[in-house]
This record gives structure tokens, C-alpha cells and sequence, in this order.
């Protein structure tokens, strides 16, 4: 199955991951906890869900390509993100200019070459804290395609497991310390669930992994389920390893087994619309769920990211593709003008 091809059960995936971080922050902009309970707080595991998602499937679109195409690859990226990014900026620079807020400050330079997760918070920095994920996820993009194209598939996939393992131990060695503050957003105890997605993509290229997944798929959820569940209650800051995996277990099982109730329930429409939608979702709650916002926050949010995912995202994410086909059609045709290489890709 080509990664190109769209799995729906991956975007209810990432509809789950935007829920746990949009709760989360839901619960900052009220002052409580869900039913009071402080410890409920699903952000930080959103979040590991999302690199784990993210660490396979930028793995698993690579290596659909007869050759790893960097140009290609960094063309979509940007586009896929860097449009929807630059407009959520933007706006709060006009909302600032206008004198009533004050929401930026030197912080927005991390925000654009990707070094926000290691700046502290200021008052004037936490509208835009929670990029702290893109800036991780940025650095995840500029040097893994490299590597997987320097390596070779094979000695790369060995590299996958090497870095998740070695991230997850040196996340564990020095947990007391990136549980201070936030240095838990610092990319080396972070990266590991990056890299444990890497290795279910290069995993789930095998057939007898697929099937194996396929056969024991209860048994693998309901491994999985308990250490999630665990760690929901214990681990708030310093996501460890074991998380990642039981995450990568979960995501495997419903990629190898559709026909599963899991796999249908993370199919249902609403969940998919949010999942696909989601990176627009995450730009826009770090700002309107916060306390000043009041209610007025939660209908701001939800028409910020319409707005951003129907006018910003989508045409950039389809800008970022037709570029991509004309430059290849090109390289494969230098004959043809760019008017033929656009029909050529409809």
C-alpha cells in the first residue's frame, strides 16, 4: 500500500491528538482540571502521538520513492506548512500593530527558523509556546530525509531503532532534569517518538509484520492500552520511550488490521475531519483557549482554523503538489512548456 494514498484510520489518529492537546489547554483557559482532576492533562501524549504519526509517515512517503527526491520533499513540506504558519503570524503582528494586544515579541524569530522549544516563556512569548512542537518536528524534517537518502534504507532503518532506543534511555537517565520547567520540550528527550514511528514504517514494509499485526491485533491493543493508560495519569512532562511504542503498537495494528472496531471507530467522519484539519486547529488553540478570551475563545478557535484550513491550507497544500508535478514532468520531459505539464497533472 503506498503511503501517498490516504489511510482514513491515520487522520482519526491525528483527530485524537488534537482532542488531548486541545482539552489540555481547554482545562489552562477554564483554571481546572476535567471532573477536578488535575492529572488529567492529554496534551503532552497528544503531542508524542503526533510525532510518532509524523515520524511514519514522512518515513513511509520516502520510501514509496524509487529515489528519495529532496527538492520534492522540502517543496511539499513548505508548502504544506509554512502558508498556514506564516498566517497565524501574521495575524497576531496586525493584532499587535493595532496597539490592543501585546503577543509578540523576539520569540517569533524561533517561531520561523524553528528553535522556539528551546526559548523560556515571557508574557509576551506564550501566544505562540506551543509551536514549540513545530520547531521539533522542523528539525525532525531537516535532517532525516538527508540521512535516509546518506545511509541507505537498510543501515538506516538500523539507525531508526538506534536513535528511539538511545533517546528513549537518555530521556529516562535524565528525567528529574527535562521535568524542570520546560525542558521537556528540548528535542532530545522528544525526538524518541520521532524515531520509533521511523521504525514502524520500515517494519510495516514487511509482510510478515503486517500480518503478524493483523492476527494479534487485540492482543496488541489491549497490551497497549494499560502502559497508555499508566502513563496518563504519571507522566506529564518527560514522555518515556515504552509510550512511543505502545502508541506505534496501537497505529500499526489499525493500519494492518481496517477491518477492526478500533480501526472503524477511528474512522467515523467527524473524527477524520478534525484529524485532517488538525494542523490549523493546533496553530489557532495555543492562542484563543486562554483565559482573556473567555468563552468568546472556543467560537474565535473554531472559526480561526475554518478559515485557515479552507483559504491558507488546502491551497497551499495543493500549490505545493502542482509544483511538485510540473518540476518533475519537466525533469522527465524538457520538451514539454509548463502550460503541457500542468494538463499532464490535472
Amino acid at each position: 500500500m503506498s503511503a501517498r494514498q490516504r489511510v482514513p484510520v491515520l487522520d482519526g489518529w491525528r483527530g485524537i491528538a488534537i482532542l488531548g492537546v486541545v482539552i489540555t489547554h481547554w482545562q489552562s483557559m477554564i483554571g481546572y482540571g476535567l471532573w477536578g482532576q488535575s492529572w488529567f492533562e492529554p496534551g503532552q501524549h497528544g503531542v508524542q502521538l503526533f510525532f510518532v504519526l509524523s515520524g511514519y509517515l514522512i518515513t513511509s512517503h520516502l520510501l514509496d520513492e524509487e529515489r528519495i527526491d529532496l527538492k520534492s520533499f522540502y517543496v511539499r513540506r513548505f508548502f504544506r506548512l509554512m502558508p498556514a504558519l506564516w498566517a497565524f503570524l501574521g495575524t497576531l503582528a496586525v493584532m499587535q500593530a493595532t496597539g490592543k494586544f501585546r503577543v509578540l515579541d523576539r520569540s517569533v524569530w524561533a517561531c520561523v527558523f524553528f528553535y522556539r522549544n528551546y526559548l523560556p516563556e515571557t508574557v509576551t512569548s506564550t501566544p505562540t509556546g506551543h509551536l514549540w512542537s513545530l520547531s521539533v518536528e522542523e528539525q525532525f524534517y531537516l535532517v532525516w530525509p538527508l540521512l535516509l537518502l546518506l545511509a541507505g534504507r537498510r543501515r538506516a532503518a538500523w539507525i531508526a531503532g538506534a536513535v528511539a532506543l538511545a533517546g528513549g534511555i537518555y530521556a529516562l537517565v535524565f528525567r528529574d532534569y527535562y521535568a524542570e520547567g520546560l525542558r521537556y520540550f528540548h528535542t532530545e528527550v522528544r525526538v524518541s517518538g520521532l524515531f520509533v514511528g521511523c521504525a514502524l514504517a520500515f517494519l510495516l514494509r514487511e509482510a510478515a509484520v503486517r500480518a503478524w499485526l493483523a492476527r494479534w491485533r487485540w492482543t496488541v491493543a489491549v497490551g497497549a492500552v494499560p502502559v497508555l493508560a499508566w502513563d496518563l495519569y504519571h507522566m506529564q512532562r518527560v514522555i518515556p520511550l515504552h509510550e512511543s511504542v505502545a502508541l506505534a503498537a496501537l497505529v500499526g495494528a489499525t493500519v494492518a488490521a481496517p477491518g477492526m472496531a478500533l480501526t472503524r471507530v477511528l474512522e467515523w467522519e467527524p473524527l477524520r475531519m478534525t484529524g485532517q484539519a488538525s494542523y490549523s486547529i493546533y496553530l489557532w488553540q495555543g492562542f484563543f483557549l486562554r483565559a482573556n478570551w473567555g468563552v468568546w475563545g472556543v467560537l474565535l478557535l473554531v472559526v480561526a482554523y475554518l478559515l485557515s484550513w479552507q483559504f491558507v491550507e488546502v491551497p497551499g497544500m495543493r500549490l505545493g503538489r502542482r509544483l511538485v508535478a510540473r518540476w518533475q514532468t519537466r525533469r522527465r520531459d524538457p520538451a514539454l512548456s509548463a502550460e503541457a505539464a500542468e494538463g499532464q497533472t490535472g
